[in-house]
């Protein structure tokens, strides 16, 4: 369903520690095998194993905590500041985030074409940042994790339209190898349902306030997502990184062994770094949703939100302490900006498969199950996810919902805001047709957020109202008649057949409820998903008739309106349905394709966004 062939899993059994050094996150210990530095383009091969004889789950560990809001500036961000969690490799980064918007298997498969085209033009291993919601959190953790395979080889080669035949479209290349290979292969609807059906015949498994959740949903992206990339353990694993400044993964996999979490998947340092968007769900709260930035080495909400019940925030815990309830509270008070380690019990997984699980639950997302008494039930009973977190306010613990990240930051924008990114590269995989300014306008909804100015949807009783919204998603100063500039621009390049892509300079406003500082300026390459008429004008003539054929034959229609869940055909290229999970080979190729296009025919806007990074200060 999805996956590639299993292979076992080389590890290695980190050296004996003593009791002091497991608990301590910032010892200093001899590092667990790994390999040399990483050459750009090949992604990391190496996991780290936990010691033999592990004690059970439920022991208590040591785990650092950062405090602080990411608004006022006073949050740190570990990677780039941490004596113990920076990575180094970040300083000769480009200050630039690439951010892919959610969007289910459309999402996966342009933002498979978009890293395609800026691997293939020498620009990813640049990249400081990959942001990524929803359905391109499944990439974006395949991609930073995957082991046995090189960058090149995963996101596979760019061909220009003229070679794009529906032969050259079919190959993906080889499973457990190829992003390709497992879009075409996943039919994770498949295994969710299966799982369902099985929780139904089974009964569930008493555990208490459902801690231990069946979590089908995150079982079955795990399976098609990431299996085929040696990263199935949905259960027993958490994440780290190798290149920090300690070496903090070799610590990672002593505490992790202690509490059942002794895999310890490590993201590739060579690669951007990886954040993904989840989203906070508080059932009797107005606003609903609340941000949540998961990454390989923390996770956390990065605003303290002191009115809410129970309060959220402000500030992160590694990895490893994710999902745990606190052993015990800070003796003084925190302030803010500081680190701290604290102890904390985990309950629940905390893997990778949970963070892509989380941020893709779209339908737990959609059908607002939060909202009433018979949603929290349904959130549950469907396999959905929880998870114990903590405050850093009061310190106290607190069964949590989380659900898809597009509740919050459907563009994956602003954690790069958060972190004053100078250069974004906005991919957005939405389906809304640009032609149609007042549709794609309500449509788009976060986008004209940013500047202030969605005009809200009378229809949806769920949702906050437009000044609301805009209240709690601007971001651009040049408000109204920004956005109306940028979808000018887009409107113009849809129509001269172009890809929808423009750059502009902004100034960014303070936004307390996303935690993004004001008074900065960021360029930003806004890349739309639409039709590109000239792309498709020079596509080998079998793959225009094939395009034509399903885009106009009732067949294809009727084919695809039979079955929703599936994208059999063509006919809704490129603005495939959300809900489509399922793509067959061609079409994966077709999307990725088209994708890449319009990053490569804009490669002096892209480039533009890449500046040379700082020398360092020796």
């Amino acid at each position: 369903m999805g996956c590639g062939a299993s292979r076992a899993e080389a590890s290695a059994s980190p050296d004996a520690k003593t009791p002091a050094a497991a608990d301590n996150p910032a010892a200093t210990e001899p590092a667990a095998p790994a390999p040399a530095a990483a050459e750009a383009g090949a992604t990391a091969d190496v996991t780290v194993g936990p010691p033999k004889d592990a004690p059970k789950p439920k022991d208590a560990i040591k785990v650092k905590a950062w405090v602080g809001n990411a608004g006022d500036g006073t949050l740190p961000f570990p990677e780039l500041t941490d004596d113990d969690f920076g990575v180094e490799v970040l300083k000769d980064k480009c200050d630039t985030a690439v951010c892919i918007s959610g969007g289910g298997f459309r999402a996966a498969t342009l933002g498979l074409g978009w890293l395609r085209a800026l691997n293939h033009m020498g620009l990813l291993s640049k990249v400081k940042y990959l942001c990524t919601c929803s359905g391109s959190s499944w990439l974006g953790a395949a991609l930073c994790f995957a082991r046995g395979t090189t960058t090149g080889t995963f996101l596979g080669h760019h061909f220009p339209p003229e070679m794009c035949d529906l032969d050259m479209l079919a190959r993906v290349g080889d499973k457990g190898r190829s992003y390709g290979a497992a879009m075409a292969d996943a039919e994770p609807l498949l295994d969710y349902m299966k799982a369902q059906l099985k929780e139904a015949v089974d009964g569930d498994d008493g555990s208490k306030d459902g801690v231990q959740e069946t979590r089908a949903w995150t079982r079955a992206m795990t399976a098609a997502f990431l299996a085929p990339f040696d990263l199935g353990d949905a259960d027993g694993s958490t994440t780290s990184m190798i290149g920090t400044k300690s070496g903090i993964h070799s610590t990672t996999a002593v505490r992790g062994a202690k509490v059942g979490r002794g895999q310890v998947h490590l993201a590739n340092p060579q690669l951007p770094f990886l954040v993904i968007a989840q989203v906070l769900l508080l059932p009797s709260d107005p606003q609903l949703y609340y941000p949540y930035e998961w990454t390989p080495l923390y996770s956390g909400c990065p605003v303290p939100f002191r009115s809410t019940q129970p309060r959220l925030g402000g500030g992160w815990v590694e990895s490893v302490g994710y999902n745990a309830v606190l052993a015990e509270k800070p003796a003084q008070p925190v302030a803010p900006g500081s680190a701290l380690t604290v102890t904390v019990r985990p309950t629940g997984p905390a893997s990778l498969g949970e963070a892509i699980g989380i941020s893709s639950a779209y339908n737990s997302y959609k059908w607002a199950m939060g909202k009433t008494s018979k949603g929290r039930a349904a959130h549950k009973a469907l396999g959905f996810n929880t998870a114990d977190l903590f405050d850093m306010q009061e310190w106290e613990s607190n069964q949590m919902q989380l659900t898809d990240g597009g509740g919050s930051d459907y563009h994956a924008i602003y954690p790069a805001l958060r972190r004053r990114v100078a250069n974004v590269i906005v991919l957005s995989a939405s389906k809304a047709p640009i032609e149609d300014y007042d549709k794609f306008t309500r449509d788009m909804k976060d986008l004209p957020a940013m500047f202030g100015c969605w005009p809200g949807n009378d229809q949806d009783k769920k949702g906050l109202a437009g000044p609301e919204f805009n209240k709690q998603r601007q971001v651009f100063a040049a408000g109204a008649d920004g956005y109306r500039r940028l979808h000018a621009a887009l409107l113009e390049k849809f129509k001269a057949g172009e890809a929808a892509v423009h750059s502009e300079e902004y100034e960014v406003m303070a936004n307390p409820a996303m935690g993004v500082p004001g008074g900065w300026r960021v360029r930003v390459l806004w890349v739309i998903n639409e039709v590109q008429k000239k792309w498709e004008e020079a596509l080998p003539a079998e793959t225009r008739d094939k395009l034509h054929h399903d885009r106009t034959s009732l067949a294809a229609k009727v084919e695809e309106g039979l079955n929703p869940l599936d994208a059999d055909t063509f006919q809704q290229f490129p603005l495939v349905s959300t809900f489509a999970f399922n793509y067959p080979p061609e079409l994966v190729g077709l999307m990725a394709a088209h994708a890449a296009h319009m990053l490569v025919s804009n490669r002096a806007l892209v480039e533009a966004l890449m500046p040379a990074a700082p020398e360092r200060q020796m």
